[in-house]
């Protein structure tokens, strides 16, 4: 199969027609940048073979947000040297229209036509699937779905078979299939593909199997009558049994006895709460009198304590007083020190004045100095520029005129020279003596004169002689040399010059000032970088710094006799009288502070001695304090009888158990009214199974139980014959398909060449295993320790991908060989191929090229163009 042309128009992104066309055999390379349409191309080849034109699922190849659009391809191809053309519409104006060579088939009979041709299905409902694809869809990759082998072969295997079997004559001459569709077929009515039941079949086991739940739900609902039956005896003597004894009674009386044990309990608690009380004010009374009795004690004992607090605070007030006297001291003596380092510092600063002073009038005398030089010599070499520039101007010859002379210089010299060819030549040779007259000149001995014009010639005694030169030309270059030397002449008048030799040399002293004078403003810029009004201005700037520091100098005071501190040495020794003085201030400041506080405490203390003292001196206190400890001793007493009392009445609660005897009352009162509530609730179901045994005993569920059991016989029966011969088709149909396998089988050695010649480009002495579904199994290639074996789903992505392309190429020899059409379409395919791998299938694609039409879609141009075939842009090609 080759495919010549392909058009879309109004197909997702390409709204607007597109063409691909010239499509040659074997490789053709397509490439484009993500989203330019590559994948959409193949789509619309997928779409054009394997979706119906009538289909309502191919809403994706709608362009973006244009419901109106009808997407339309067209394909021109060849199969068998025949040619092919097929057009289709999809979602508006539905068509399908198929030319194959000079008959026309439209509609469906025209999809079906390719679909028997090119090996694939249609799918009955909805989009079509990889299961419908076949052939196509081996050959046909999609993006990132080359390793994808398994399914597609799966999808494929009963068209390969199918197109292979014309190639194995033997292999297929059984006449078996005829027997096969028709148990398959007998299966197929019983049985899914899945081998679950189907409609007529699955009836008969649904009805069976409600037939069954019917017989256990109607024996479940009998024994529930015969249940209920003997329950309802049982619930009526438990009634019976309650409504004589009626033991709620007991438990009421019961209840009533425990209820009085615990008021009697209780009125025992209300007595030991007030005498609990009684002792708690018994008990309070003799803390406090004890309290009052040990804070006498402990404020004679704190009269002590303050005795000796206001010994150590006068200690302290007196040390005090000596380490404020020592830092007063001290203080006076810093400041002092800090006085003489201020005037030395003062000092110390104005000698530095000075000295800075006295080195500013010093550089800024010498900078004048400098600045003045600099601006004498500037000033002198900006003059010299000007009156360079001035001769310059004087001596200037402009270039137009001096070119003028050049020329009219030249040719004078081609005329003369042009003369000098076409002249008469006169060569004279006279006796000694003897003269002649030439023109106007006289001629003695020999001479050689070249005659451009008509001359006569005078010989003294003898006559005359008129020589006219001959030759039009020459009275002609005459006639132009005596113009060009006008010309000439005026020129060099209105110069001023007398030759072209001149306007040479005053040209070279034009330029030879020109270079003089900018040499002279190149001296005058070094010395002068910001021009002459800059240097002046600097020069005045550093004459006025040296007048400003010698006035500042002038009035400074005059210099001490004795020689005074450094700067810093006065700097740092005024620091350190600073830091001293400033130590000394807070040191008396500390002794001051600490002094007041001492004094402070010293006066408190003495305050708080003569206040506690004096209390405790007070006759009125003692005889208070000895009425307090008879009152202790009386209370501690009445305390010991409240507290016997309160232990004895608690032993007799503790006796009783109020907590027991509450719960007693509630167990009892809980059992009566469980009694009570048991004995009408059991009256209540009572009534109830009686009424479900009349409602049971009218539905007759024995003899519905009879009837649904016989049914139930007669389905099991039926849906057990119809499984059994289920069975046995698919027992009969599983050995004829491994019958048919076993033939299969023989493919696989035709399939094993071609693997084996495409595998060895890749891995030399490599083999890819072909299992019984004709799918790649194990890889075996050379290793580093041996031949090294790996099933396909354990190779890497990478392999994966090279091995499911490698094995679509071989079955696609397989197909040429039977005589089947082949397009291999290759969409982003070996993109996880490293450099190496990507070479070497390169070879292998190539090598598959010789002999199918390879359509190849990629984004990466660059790796696609040593393949020997134009690499076609896709942007670049027309619409």
């Amino acid at each position: 199969m080759k495919l010549t042309r392909l058009r879309v128009a109004e197909l997702r992104r390409f709204r607007a027609p597109f063409e691909l066309a010239e499509i040659q055999a074997g490789l053709n390379i397509f490439t484009a940048a993500n989203e330019a349409g590559k994948s959409t191309l193949v789509r619309a080849i997928r779409a054009a073979f394997f979706e119906r034109h009538k289909s309502s699922s191919v809403d994706d190849l709608r362009p973006y947000d244009d419901s109106a659009a009808a997407p339309e391809v067209e394909l021109d191809f060849e199969i068998a040297g025949v040619p092919y053309q097929l057009s289709k519409r999809f979602l508006k104006k539905m068509r399908c229209d198929l030319v194959v060579g000079s008959r026309r088939l439209e509609g469906v009979e025209a999809e079906d036509a390719l679909a028997e041709r090119l090996g694939f299905q249609f799918a009955l409902k909805g989009a079509s699937r990889g299961e419908h694809w076949g052939i196509p869809g081996l050959l046909w990759i999609e993006q990132g779905s080359a390793q994808a082998v398994r399914d597609a072969v799966v999808n494929a295997a009963d068209h390969l078979r199918k197109a292979l079997d014309e190639s194995l004559g033997d292999v297929s001459a059984s006449g078996g299939d005829e027997v096969v569709a028709q148990v398959r077929k007998w299966r197929d009515e019983l049985l899914t593909g899945t081998g679950k039941p189907k409609a007529g079949f699955q009836k008969a086991v649904d009805d069976a199997t409600a037939l069954e739940a019917r017989v256990a739900e109607l024996r479940e609902a009998v024994a529930t009558y015969r249940g209920q039956v003997d329950q309802l005896k049982l619930l009526r003597d438990a009634h019976a049994a309650d409504a004589a004894a009626q033991p709620w009674v007991a438990f009421r009386s019961q209840q009533a006895t425990a209820q009085q044990a615990l008021q009697a309990a209780e009125a025992l608690t209300g007595e030991r709460d007030a005498l609990q009380e009684k002792l708690r004010q018994v008990t309070g009374l003799r803390e406090l009198l004890a309290q009052r009795l040990t804070s006498a004690e402990q404020q004679q004992q704190g009269l002590a304590t303050r005795e000796a607090a206001l010994v150590a605070a006068a200690s302290k007030h007196e040390q005090a007083a000596a380490l404020e006297a020592h830092a007063v001291l001290a203080e006076t003596s810093a400041t002092e020190g800090w006085r003489k380092a201020r005037e030395a510092l003062g000092l110390a600063r104005q000698e530095d004045t000075r000295r800075v002073l006295v080195r500013q009038v010093s550089d800024a005398r010498t900078r004048a100095v400098e600045l003045a030089s600099l601006l004498e010599r500037a000033t002198a070499e900006n003059d010299r520029s000007i009156s360079l520039k001035r001769d310059a101007a004087h001596l200037l010859i402009e270039a137009a005129d001096l070119s003028a002379l050049r020329e009219q210089h030249a040719k004078l010299n081609e005329l003369q020279i042009r003369q000098a060819a076409v002249a008469t030549r006169l060569r004279i040779e006279l006796d000694a003596g003897a003269t002649i007259q030439l023109g106007s000149e006289a001629i003695s001995g020999q001479a050689e004169r070249l005659l451009v014009a008509p001359t006569m010639v005078t010989v003294p005694g003898v006559g005359r002689m008129h020589i006219a030169p001959g030759g039009s030309d020459l009275a002609e270059l005459a006639q132009t040399q005596a113009q060009l030397q006008d010309e000439h002449g005026a020129l060099l008048q209105r110069l001023g010059l007398a030759s072209l030799a001149d306007a040479e040399a005053r040209d070279k002293t034009h330029a030879q000032r020109l270079a003089d004078a900018n040499a002279a403003d190149k001296s005058r810029k070094l010395l002068a970088p910001k021009g002459l009004d800059a240097l002046r201005a600097d020069l005045d700037a550093a004459q006025a710094r040296e007048s400003e520091a010698t006035s500042a100098l002038a009035q400074l005071p005059p210099e001490p006799t004795q020689a005074a501190l450094s700067l810093d040495a006065a700097e740092r020794e005024h620091e350190t009288a600073r830091v001293a003085a400033e130590a000394a201030g807070q040191q008396l400041q500390a002794a001051r502070q600490t002094l007041a506080t001492a004094a402070s405490q010293h006066d408190a203390a003495k305050q708080e001695r003569d206040t506690l003292k004096v209390v405790l001196d007070d006759p009125k206190l003692q005889a208070e304090l000895a009425a307090k400890r008879l009152e202790l001793l009386e209370a501690g007493t009445r305390e010991s009888v409240v507290k016997a009392e309160v232990d004895a009445i608690v032993a007799r609660i503790a006796a009783a158990r109020p907590d027991i005897l509450k719960q007693d009352v509630d167990r009892f009162r809980r059992s009566a009214e469980e009694a009570e509530n048991q004995h009408r609730a059991r009256d209540r179901q009572i009534v109830q199974v009686e009424t479900a045994l009349a409602a049971a005993g009218a539905q007759g569920l024995e003899e519905e139980l009879e009837r649904v059991l016989s049914a139930s016989h007669l389905a099991q029966r039926r849906a057990a014959e119809l499984r059994r011969r289920a069975e046995a088709l698919d027992l009969l149909l599983q050995k004829l398909d491994h019958r048919r396998q076993a033939l299969t089988r023989r493919l696989q050695a035709p399939l094993q060449k071609h693997l084996d010649r495409y595998l060895q480009l890749l891995f030399p002495s490599g083999r890819l295993a072909v299992d019984d579904n004709l799918v790649p199994g194990a890889l075996t290639r050379p290793g580093p320790r041996g031949p090294e074996a790996g099933d396909f789903e354990t190779l890497s992505f990478g392999a994966r991908e090279q091995m499911g392309v490698i094995s679509r190429l071989a079955y696609a020899d397989l197909l040429k060989e039977a005589g089947r059409p082949t397009l291999i379409i290759l969409d982003d395919v070996l993109v996880h191929s490293d450099e190496q791998r990507l070479a070497q299938m390169k070879r292998v694609l190539f090598d598959a090229a010789q002999r199918h039409q390879v359509l190849l879609f990629s984004c990466h141009p660059g790796r696609w163009r040593d393949m020997g075939v134009p690499v076609r842009s896709l942007e670049a090609e027309p619409s």
